[in-house]
């Protein structure tokens, strides 16, 4: 096996220049680099990342604890977040937790076990806190205790921006679904509901007349599907489907039933899978930044590596952005003088 020595042999330079060359860290001329890496190509000369480790006493392994893979939630701050880290010379190491807090748990323990230099976390545990000492960046959820710095999208107004989309469109009698209480996702995005219908007279878990109401269920299409049988004898003009699977639910109960979205339902959603735009009419939904989400986890993790000293926990709200398509039907009132939409 070719050592670098061999390398900057081959190409007239000396150890530490060949270093530079290849790790891209420091300056070397355009000549001297091309050298060192046809020397390097020639000799099939690959860098040694456990001995990197131990000389530098980092891995340059960086974790990422997801709920699950298959939420395009997730894999679309994930993808963002692995670009951000690779330019800046970390490999990424995933791994899921089911939604669970054993799953966290034993997510916790791989990450310590690889010796990560820092994770970035979407919690599961809403009083759980990060091994000590290891940098952690939260994401899109985050702790009831300020034990991490997080990044997360500003769902109290985007749900409350969306929600009054569907008030000024002239429904009165709106049903939002959330997911498990505890998570801090579902708190904010309720609150978000909760202040527009409030300001605009909804009285909430009202028999009638202007009013709204919160259905908590699980963040899955089982989750959607069951809760709106469970109001289906009460239906409302509108839901507020407050995550893309609990969308998928609420379209597969409207088509076993045989409701229409929007002339019997309208149907407002959060997130903006590709998948909402090409299904017809269209969802409206509020979309979270989630590039924007990942790409800032990972610099904010990237900031707190190395450092003797951890900068105090804070949480970052991004803005997000309400896409109006066509899955909302406009009442004759226009308002919510009056009865139920």
């Amino acid at each position: 096996m070719s050592t670098l020595a061999d390398v900057a042999r081959l190409a007239g330079v000396g150890v530490g220049t060949a270093s530079r060359a290849i790790s891209g860290k420091g300056y070397v001329d355009v000549e001297t680099k091309r050298r060192v890496l046809e020397a390097a190509t020639a000799l099939g000369y690959r860098r040694n990342a456990a001995a990197r480790a131990l000389r530098e006493r980092r891995s340059h392994v960086v974790g990422l604890m997801l709920p699950d893979i298959h939420n395009e939630f997730y894999t679309a701050s994930a993808a963002v977040l692995q670009s951000e880290l690779d330019a800046a010379g970390y490999q990424l190491l995933v791994a899921t937790t089911g939604n669970s807090v054993d799953g966290e748990r034993h997510a916790w323990e791989t990450m310590l076990d690889r010796q990560v230099d820092g994770v970035v976390h979407v919690p599961v545990d809403p009083d759980g806190a990060p091994p000590p000492g290891l940098p952690v960046v939260q994401l899109n959820r985050h702790t009831r205790t300020a034990t991490a710095t997080a990044v997360v999208s500003d769902d109290v107004a985007g749900v409350a921006e969306l929600t009054r989309h569907l008030i000024d469109a002239g429904h009165s009698d709106l049903v939002a679904l959330v997911g498990a209480p505890q998570l801090s996702t579902s708190t904010e995005r309720a609150s978000g509901f909760r202040q527009a219908a409030a300001a605009a007279g909804l009285v909430e878990n009202a028999p009638e007349g202007p009013r709204c109401r919160v259905v908590a269920t699980e963040f899955s299409a089982d989750g959607g599907a069951e809760a709106m049988e469970r109001i289906g004898h009460d239906l409302p003009g509108a839901v507020v489907a407050l995550s893309s699977r609990l969308v998928m639910g609420v379209l597969r109960w409207a088509g076993a039933r045989g409701v229409r979205i929007p002339d019997d339902l309208s149907l407002a959603g959060l997130g903006d899978p590709e998948w909402y735009a090409l299904w017809q009419p269209g969802i409206t939904t509020f979309a979270p930044p989630l590039a924007e989400m990942g790409r800032r986890a990972a610099l904010e993790l990237i900031a707190r590596i190395g450092r003797t000293t951890a900068p105090p926990a804070t949480t970052i709200r991004l803005a997000g952005e309400v896409k109006v398509r066509g899955s909302i039907r406009a009442t004759a009132r226009g308002g919510v003088t009056g009865g139920r939409s």
